[in-house]
C-alpha cells in the first residue's frame, strides 16, 4: 500500500484503508495541537517546506500531545498509524526532498521505520529527541516542561543526526551532557574564547566528538558512569577534535 503514489505524495491512505492492519493503543488523545502548531509553522515565512527547523519548532507540541510511556512509544504501528494516516502531509512537508522515485527507502523510511531504530520515523525522532533531552518541571505537569535543551540540539541537525543515530543516545545522561557540550551556543563560546587559532566547524567538532565518544563507550559501561565522569570524557574528547589532536 505505501507505493510510488503515496510517497510522492499523489495519493493519501485513510483510515478505512488501513483498518484491517490497526490495533487500538487502548488510550485516546487529542492531537488537535499538534495539527495547530503545524498549520502556525507553514504560516511562518521564516520557515521553509523541509527546514529542518519543524523540527525544533514541532518537538514540544508534539512530545507533550503524545504524552507516552516509552512501552507505547516503542509501538511502531502506533508511529505508522501517525504518519501514513493522521499527519502524512506533515511528513510530506517536512520530508518531501528525499524522495526519489529510483530509490524511494529514504523517504519510506519517514513513515515506516520505528520501534527500536528511534530516529528514522519522521515523527517518532522528533518525539524521542524531546524524550532524551527535556526537563520536567516542579510541578510535574507536561504544559510546564522545558524544552529549551531540545530545541537546542534540533536546530542543529547535524548535532542531532550524530547523538540519536547512535546507540548510546538512548542512555539520557550521555544523551544530554553530548548537547550540552555541543551544541551551538557552547561551540560559539569555546571559540569567542580565542583559545584555538584555527578550530574546525562546529559541525565537524559535533561529529567527531560523537565518533570518538561512540568508540570510547564501546569499552566503557556507560550505566556503570557517573554523570560527571560522562561530562569529564565528552569534554575530554572535544578538547582532542578543538587542538586537532582525534585520528
Amino acid at each position: 500500500m505505501i507505493d510510488e503514489a503515496f510517497l510522492s505524495g499523489d495519493r493519501d491512505l485513510t483510515e478505512d484503508d488501513l483498518r484491517p492492519y490497526l490495533t487500538p493503543l487502548g488510550k485516546s488523545m487529542d492531537l488537535t495541537p499538534i495539527d495547530e502548531r503545524f498549520e502556525e509553522i507553514r504560516e511562518d515565512d521564516t520557515i521553509g517546506a523541509q527546514d529542518s527547523q519543524i523540527d525544533a519548532e514541532l518537538a514540544s507540541t508534539l512530545h507533550k500531545t503524545l504524552d507516552l510511556t516509552r512501552n507505547e512509544a516503542s509501538d511502531a504501528g502506533l508511529w505508522h498509524y501517525l504518519c501514513v494516516v493522521r499527519f502524512s502531509d506533515l511528513v510530506h512537508y517536512r520530508w518531501d526532498h528525499v524522495y526519489d522515485p529510483e530509490d524511494p527507502d529514504n523517504m519510506k523510511e519517514k513513515f515506516l521505520k520505528a520501534g527500536a531504530d528511534i530516529y528514522s520515523n519522521a515523527l517518532h525522532r522528533i518525539w524521542w529527541a524531546a524524550e532524551l533531552t527535556y526537563d520536567e518541571a516542579e510541578s510535574g505537569e507536561p504544559e510546564d516542561r522545558d524544552y529549551e535543551r531540545t530545541r537546542k540540539v534540533l536546530e542543529f541537525q547535524e548535532l542531532a543526526n550524530d547523538i540519536f543515530d547512535r546507540w548510546f543516545a538512548r542512555y539520557r545522561p550521555v544523551a544530554v551532557s553530548c548537547v550540552d557540550l555541543l551544541c551551538h551556543e557552547a561551540l560559539n563560546e569555546i571559540k569567542e574564547e580565542g583559545e584555538y587559532s584555527d578550530p574546525p566547524s562546529n559541525s565537524k567538532i559535533a561529529s567527531d566528538t560523537t565518533t570518538l565518544l561512540r568508540e570510547e563507550l564501546t569499552v566503557r559501561r556507560v550505566e556503570a558512569m557517573e554523570e560527571d565522569e560522562i561530562v569529564d570524557t565528552i569534554r575530554s574528547l572535544r578538547e582532542e577534535v578543538l587542538r586537532g589532536e582525534a585520528e
